[in-house]
């Protein structure tokens, strides 16, 4: 598959050349003298022969502007270039390299290009350096908690607010449940909103749908473009809704209850106000002052203190407590509730593995093989991950063992003849297991199954995570410079990106902890993240798809669920799970996130094309 889909893109490449070389042919020696003066190449007789190969070179150019950087690692060394046979030009492919110091980020191309006129030849060395025309995206999240998808509560849902005053939860979907939900200042639903759990200290619910609420709770104001029910011990501040409100059994509403539609009120319920454009159908209910455009009925001993009605006013002759008039025509002016917008962020591993220190894949032998960048002691490059009785899971030149040819130990084990890694093909899941891994942004092709450990790292992972058993996991940014930088474990191995003299150098992505989730040939892929019994995250969560806890977990950072692969089902909280955001570390940002999604540089999608260095051959 690898050599037909190189066959093809170079199919693509000499045809794309062709076309170009007709354009070159007439502005070829111009170009010369530009390149020879912009990359410092001897001065030579202008030959006509070496004209023709200035063409080339500036054909090449124009290629790699029409190219993305990513296929061309699909290209082989000494793969031949072919252009026009009238051209008088040939070529091939000299070295590729995605690691190149002088192109960070980017991928790096040497080529040979030969001109020739009249029975003399002429040949340039260029290297180009061709990067992406896009860059990651920094996101500033509006809310704590994010979760496309729906939620299912099971258990309990709280926020630890401290200093921060951002503790909104918005919710693209349906909320329902029997669990509890505490600390919020905002729970905001697309779809309808169905809790009966006890809710404590929630400042607003909103919804685009309806709001049923049962059991007991406190809210500040209950908000609905659908319809608002409520039972039990239930009371709120203020309600209002386009559609109708109901309040049942002891429900009360200390403020006003605002509504489009109709009010009806049980037995027991209560509302300092009432406004309303429908009618109000009361039994046994105390209103303090009522305002409606329809009817009002109190069938029973209910009373309201005060107000005016549009339509008819009924009750019982024996009752004495309603002190209503009638006043034809009435309006009430209300003001209809909106969808509020919300942030739109995307979700995509296979960006981030440019911007991480140690990118973990495997090769068609099952060799484990990682990506280095940006890590003190080992230059950038690929390297093998191996090791050798007591000397496990070293960064190494080759897939074997080997003193001479292993630099660095990216993990402690539980002991010395431990591996760190365990790699299951059939289910490309990577188990990680050990007492300490070198403080960096790690990235994995698969899924990765976090054990039993402590970690100070940021983890992306291409398909889903799980973490289980006792589990830590710290984001470098809310670690801090001694544990990330100068760890007892890893002295002399550290991320130089992240590392500064004595304090770290902050980074977005150091902010997050946990990242799932990625996209091929545009199909999003995997995103889950589960987080087992006992779980701490010190750092912020980014599930691409659905997120499910389970346990007793604490997370210290902000929490967005993109549901990319567009489930039905929802994310799923049960047990206890806290998210505390009180007493965080300085440098730490939760809210600021990096995701994978990417942006357009300059407005343009085009490879930023450099030409670093050029000679005659």
């Amino acid at each position: 598959m690898q050599i037909r889909v190189q066959r093809g893109f170079a199919g693509i490449l000499m045809l794309t050349i062709f076309g170009i070389v007709m354009v070159m042919m007439v502005s070829g020696a111009m170009r010369y003298i530009q390149s020879s003066q912009q990359a410092g190449t001897t001065a030579h007789a202008v030959t006509q022969a070496q004209i023709r190969a200035w063409e080339g070179v500036e054909a090449m150019r124009q290629f790699f502007y029409q190219t993305d950087p990513n296929e061309l690692t699909l290209l082989s060394v000494g793969q031949t270039i072919t252009f026009p046979s009238e051209s008088g030009l040939s070529g091939r492919i000299v070295a590729i390299s995605t690691l190149a110091t002088t192109c960070v980020d980017g991928t790096q191309v040497t080529l040979d290009i030969f001109g020739t006129a009249a029975k003399t030849s002429s040949g340039v060395q260029s290297i180009f350096c061709v990067k992406s025309g896009k860059s990651l995206v920094t996101y500033e999240l509006t809310n704590a908690v994010i979760i496309k998808g729906g939620l299912d509560l099971g258990g309990d849902l709280n926020i630890v607010n401290g200093d921060n005053s951002n503790t909104s939860f918005y919710v693209e979907g349906d909320v329902d449940g029997g669990g509890s939900l505490s600390g919020f200042s905002l729970l905001y639903s697309t779809g309808n909103v169905s809790l009966s759990g006890a809710q404590n200290d929630i400042g607003t619910v909103a919804a685009e749908g309806d709001v049923t609420l049962t059991g007991s709770g406190a809210y500040g104001t209950v908000n609905a473009m659908g319809s608002i029910s409520m039972s039990g011990g239930i009371n709120t501040l203020s309600a209002k809704a386009n559609g109708d409100v109901v309040l049942h059994s002891s429900a009360a509403v200390s403020g006003r209850l605002t509504a489009i539609g109709n009010v009806t009120m049980e037995a027991g319920t209560n509302a300092g106000e009432v406004y309303t454009q429908g009618n109000i159908d009361a039994i046994n209910a105390h209103i303090g002052n009522v305002l409606a455009e329809g009817n009002f009925t109190e069938s029973s001993n209910g009373s309201a203190d005060s107000g005016q009605v549009g339509g008819d006013i009924n009750y019982p002759e024996w009752n004495n407590q309603v002190k209503v008039s009638r006043l034809s025509g009435l309006k009430v002016p209300i003001t209809l509730l909106k969808p509020a917008e919300q942030q739109a962020l995307r979700v995509d591993a296979w960006p981030l593995r440019s911007a991480s220190n140690l990118a973990f894949d495997v090769d068609a032998a099952g060799n484990i093989l990682v990506q280095v960048r940006n890590m003190s002691g080992i230059n950038n490059g690929n390297y093998y991950l191996t090791g050798n009785g007591n000397k496990q899971d070293y960064l190494c030149d080759g897939p074997i063992y080997s003193e001479s040819t292993c630099h660095k130990k990216v993990c402690v084990g539980y002991s010395d003849s431990n591996s760190c890694f365990k790699y299951v093909s059939k289910d490309k899941e990577w188990q990680l297991n050990g007492k300490q891994f070198v403080p960096a942004v790690l990235w994995f092709n698969g899924s990765v199954d976090i054990g039993v450990g402590s970690y100070i790292d940021t983890i992306i992972a291409t398909q889903n995570i799980m973490t289980s058993g006792s589990h830590t996991i710290k984001s470098i940014n809310f670690a801090g410079y001694e544990a990330s930088c100068k760890t007892t474990n890893f002295l002399t191995f550290y991320a130089t990106n992240l590392c500064s003299v004595n304090e770290l150098e902050y980074n977005a992505l150091a902010n997050v902890a946990l990242i799932a989730g990625g996209y091929v040939n545009d199909e999003f892929e995997g995103g889950d993240i589960s987080l087992g019994a006992s779980t701490e995250v010190y750092g912020s969560v980014i599930a691409g798809n659905l997120l499910f806890s389970g346990g007793s977990s604490k997370i210290y950072g902000y929490v967005t669920v993109a549901n990319q692969g567009d489930n039905t089902e929802g994310s799923d909280f049960h047990g206890s799970t806290t998210i505390d955001l009180s007493n965080l570390p300085d440098i730490y940002n939760p809210a600021e996130v990096i995701t994978g999604s990417t942006e357009e540089n300059n407005g343009s999608v085009n490879p930023q094309v450099t030409q670093l260095w050029s000679r005659y051959l």
